[in-house]
C-alpha cells in the first residue's frame, strides 16, 4: 500500500474519531454472484442477482472516490467471470484508489493482464488437494495452484483459508506453500448468513479443535511464520463464546467497536448498500443508483443490528479503524513483507 493511501486512511480515521462522521474509506464491491467453483459453504451463486452494468460500476467508483473512499475491494462470486473486470479495476486505479480483488484463481492464468490493475490479490487456498477439493469442489486445487503460480511475484499476494471440519490439518501445507511461493496466509471461520452461506452447521469443526488451531496460528505467527492474520484478531477468535453464532449484538470481551456503516461498507451485486456483507439481505437497504452512494451509505450506517463478529476482514478492519496499535503495526509489517516478496519476483 502506498504511503499516500496509508496517510489518507489514517487521517480519515482520525477525523471520524473526532467528528463521528461517516466516510466510506473502505468500500467492498460484490461484482457478481456468478462463480466457476462450487464451494461447500457458499450459496452466493444461488442468489443470481442482477449485475450492475459497466457504466454503473464506473459511476459507483466515481461516487466512492468523491465520498472519500481510498480502498476499492472487488469480490463476488468470482469477479473474473465478468469480461469488463480489467476495465473496472483499471478505472478504480486511475481514480487513485487502492484496488484489491478476492478470487478463487481458476480463471487467473487466462486473464493475467488483470494484475496490472490490482494493488493486492487474495486467492482462496483451503489446504492440500484432498482438503481443498472437499471444501471447494473437485479439481479446484489444481486450478488455484495454477493461479498462485501465475500471480506470485507479480502482485502483492495473500491467500485466505476457510476453516471447516475437513481442513484443520492444513496449516503445515499452507505455511510451506506460502514460503515457497512468497505470499502471506490469512485464515477465517465460517461466518456467512443464511442468504449467502450453506452447510455451515454441517461443516463447523468442534469448538475445541478450532481453538487449538487458532492457538497454534498465534504461536506460529509470533515465530515469524508467513501469516498475515494479526494476533489481536486471532485472540479475538479465542475469546468468542460460540463459533456457531458468527454475529452478536451484545458485548464480547475485548471486542473493538464495529465501524461498518461508518468507515466501510459493502455494495451488493445489484448496487444495494449495506454496512457489511454479513448484513446483506438481513436489513433494509438503499441502492446507490437511487439517490447516490452518499445517501445509501448514510442510510446503511443509521441502523445497528450487531456489535461484533468473527469475519476475518471485518474484525481486522474494526481493530485497524479503532487505531489499535498492535494491529496497525502488524498490518504495516505484513504489507512491507508482501511488498518485498513481490519485488523479489517469481520464485523458480
Amino acid at each position: 500500500m502506498k504511503l499516500s493511501h496509508i496517510a489518507h486512511i489514517g487521517l480519515g480515521t482520525l477525523a471520524a474519531h473526532i467528528s463521528n462522521r461517516r466516510v466510506p474509506l473502505n468500500l467492498m464491491f460484490a461484482a457478481t454472484d456468478r462463480c466457476v467453483a462450487s464451494c461447500a459453504y457458499c450459496h452466493i451463486p444461488g442468489r443470481n442477482k442482477q449485475e450492475l452494468a459497466t457504466a454503473d460500476v464506473l459511476k459507483l467508483i466515481d461516487q466512492a472516490a468523491a465520498a472519500g473512499c481510498r480502498r476499492f475491494g472487488i469480490w463476488g462470486g468470482e469477479p473474473l467471470v465478468r469480461d469488463d473486470m480489467e476495465d473496472i479495476a483499471g478505472y478504480a486505479k486511475q481514480k487513485g484508489l487502492f484496488v484489491t480483488m478476492d478470487s478463487n484463481g481458476h480463471l487467473l492464468p487466462g486473464k493475467i493482464s488483470i494484475l496490472r490493475s490490482l494493488d493486492h490479490l487474495m486467492l482462496s487456498l483451503d489446504g492440500p488437494e484432498a482438503m481443498h477439493d472437499l471444501n471447494r469442489g473437485p479439481g479446484s486445487f489444481r486450478k488455484v495452484m495454477a493461479g498462485i503460480e501465475a500471480a506470485a511475484g507479480r502482485v502483492p499476494l495473500w491467500t485466505i483459508t476457510v476453516l471447516t471440519k475437513h481442513n484443520l490439518d492444513c496449516l503445515d501445507f499452507i505455511l510451506e506453500t506460502a514460503r515457497r511461493c512468497g505470499f502471506l496466509a490469512t485464515f477465517q471461520l465460517l461466518h456467512h448468513n443464511d442468504a449467502m452461506g450453506r452447510n455451515q452447521a454441517a461443516l463447523l469443526p468442534q469448538a475445541a479443535d478450532t481453538r487449538s488451531f487458532i492457538a497454534r496460528l498465534i504461536a506460529e505467527k509470533k515465530r515469524g511464520a508467513p501469516i498475515a492474520s494479526s494476533v489481536p484478531y486471532l485472540e479475538h477468535l479465542l475469546r468468542w463464546p460460540d463459533f456457531a453464532v458468527p454475529m452478536r449484538s451484545g458485548p464480547v470481551e475485548g471486542a473493538m467497536r464495529c465501524w461498518a456503516g461508518q468507515l466501510y461498507c459493502n455494495v451488493d451485486t445489484d448496487g444495494s448498500v449495506y454496512p457489511c456483507s454479513l448484513l446483506v439481505d438481513q436489513m433494509p437497504s438503499r441502492n446507490f443508483l437511487d439517490g447516490g452512494l452518499r445517501r445509501a451509505f448514510e442510510f446503511a450506517g443509521g441502523q445497528e443490528l450487531c456489535s461484533s463478529c468473527i469475519a476475518s476482514c471485518f474484525s481486522e478492519y474494526n481493530l485497524l479503524f479503532s487505531l489499535h496499535p498492535p494491529t496497525v503495526l502488524a498490518w504495516l509489517s505484513a504489507m512491507r513483507r508482501t511488498r518485498r516478496a513481490t519485488e523479489a519476483g517469481p520464485q523458480p
